[in-house]
């Protein structure tokens, strides 16, 4: 049977990347209060950084606050090892650096930073974490009463120690990129307006067997993006 449902429009608002280079290794999260900053791992640094972009208007005012969609096909792994190599040497773990090992803690740091209420949820699906992600986060925008909805994905190195066994190239693609969409086609960012973001997923879906890892399908999408800008 065919879905006849008449599917609203999604319009990118805002967007924001983060993709580490020679010039740029490390996003700049020097807004950050330092007691704050220095618990941040690489991961929550990205999406600390590109949540903090999508959520200000171009005069730099804070936009209101929209319920976001995390996802990640690694998460917080550098954390993790650190916590696994914890408990192997001293067999105890600090209850202050599990809850930044675990996977939303990257979106929870970003959230408690602009004081974001509005909740988010996250996804964790693997290879598929960033198409599942946002197709989740459309899904939700579709049928929920707001008209803003912010999706974020990132992913960070995976740690030398598990590249035998992670599954994928090493290094692997890094990268962090957040969209805050709307259903509203005068919230649009003007030069974006012409971008059915539907269909720009459908298209990565049917490509996901390219590629080796959820990133490099962001990176992806994020250059078909920026090739349709007007």
């Amino acid at each position: 049977m065919s879905d006849n449902t008449i599917h609203p429009k999604i319009y990118i608002e805002k967007i924001a990347s983060f993709v580490p280079t020679e010039a740029k290794p490390k996003p700049d999260v020097s807004f950050v209060p330092m007691l704050t900053r220095r618990r941040l791992s690489y991961i929550s640094r990205m999406v600390v950084l590109v949540s903090d972009q999508v959520s200000q208007d171009k005069d730099g005012n804070k936009l209101t606050p929209s319920k976001v969609t995390f996802a990640s096909q690694f998460g917080e792994i550098s954390q993790q090892l650190k916590i696994s190599q914890t408990l192997i040497d001293t067999g105890t773990v600090s209850p202050a650096h599990f809850s930044l090992s675990v996977f939303n803690a990257a979106v929870a740091n970003a959230s408690i930073l602009e004081t974001n209420t509005a909740g988010y949820s996250a996804v964790f699906s693997g290879k598929d974490a960033f198409t599942t992600g946002l197709t989740d986060c459309l899904a939700a925008l579709e049928n929920e009463p707001s008209d803003t909805r912010t999706f974020i994905f990132a992913d960070e190195l995976i740690p030398e120690t598990y590249a035998p066994v992670a599954g994928v190239p090493y290094p692997n693609a890094v990268c962090a990129l957040a969209l805050r969409l709307t259903t509203d086609e005068s919230k649009a960012d003007p030069a974006l307006k012409n971008i059915d973001v539907t269909n720009q997923l459908a298209q990565l879906k049917m490509l996901q067997n390219n590629f080796d890892t959820a990133a490099e399908q962001a990176i992806a999408f994020l250059c078909a993006i920026d090739m349709q800008r007007n």
